[in-house]
């Protein structure tokens, strides 16, 4: 979901992160992760909501695979005011779009253009608010294989090994792309993602904490409380007590 902050300011909460939204903000927020708005001041925005699977087709020869584009923008931009234009200008033709009366391929194949183009001017943006990559050409796209791993296996498997293996590289080179493009060691960045998951369950849904456990991987209840401790500082109870959803 695109999330575009038109006027005044809100306050978003986005996998217990806060985020302060003025205008011109775009937050894009991802399948599994979880959100809410605050109450704040009042606030306009424009919200464009797509299935990932709009955006698999290839793109040509060069097969441009648009979620990948995506994973790469950060969860809060902001704009300048041509590509905020851009952005509210094709949001205004994907809602025109959308009443045609057309054939259901051609319709689809109108809107999977426009979205695309927007996917890769965003992208284009981001890419020169960024300074000078000094990891080398291709870390930021095997990071980017190694988050999707990461969350499609995060339950299963909690070893920068297992990883490392499904990628094809040793566990160094795994921790060396990871340091450079997350500032962070491989080992580190799966914990921090596992313990997410962890916060998710706790906070937004109403499951024991040994099936949490369970679910997560772990094959004894108080090992996941003494992994969950050693990240937050706190128990999983204390955690699911304590923490305040709203803003």
């Amino acid at each position: 979901m695109f999330v575009h902050v038109r006027r005044g300011k809100c306050r978003a909460v986005v996998d217990f992160r806060h985020i302060e939204c003025g205008a011109g903000s775009l937050l894009t927020i991802r399948p599994g992760q979880v959100h809410r708005f605050g109450p704040g001041s009042r606030w306009d925005a424009n919200l464009l909501l797509f299935r990932p699977e709009l955006l698999q087709a290839s793109q040509g020869e060069e097969r441009l695979q648009m979620p990948e584009l995506i994973d790469a923008l950060p969860g809060h931009l902001r704009l300048d005011r041509s590509t905020g234009r851009f952005l509210a200008d094709t949001l205004a033709r994907l809602e025109e779009e959308c009443a045609l009366e057309a054939r259901q391929p051609l319709l689809n194949w109108l809107l999977q253009s426009e979205l695309a183009t927007l996917v890769m001017r965003l992208h284009i943006f981001h890419t020169e608010q960024q300074p000078p990559a000094g990891a080398s050409a291709d870390a930021p796209e095997r990071f980017r294989l190694f988050k999707r791993l990461l969350d499609a296996k995060v339950h299963q498997w909690h070893h920068v090994s297992r990883y490392a293996h499904a990628m094809g590289c040793s566990e160094k080179t795994l921790t060396r792309i990871c340091s450079a493009v997350a500032g962070v060691g491989a080992k580190a960045f799966i914990a921090s993602r596992l313990a997410l998951e962890a916060k998710r369950l706790l906070v937004h849904t109403e499951m024991p904490i040994s099936a949490i456990a369970q679910r997560l991987g772990f094959d004894e209840a108080t090992n996941f409380t003494k992994f969950f401790r050693s990240i937050e500082g706190c128990t999983p109870g204390d955690f699911r007590r304590r923490f305040d959803v709203s803003l």
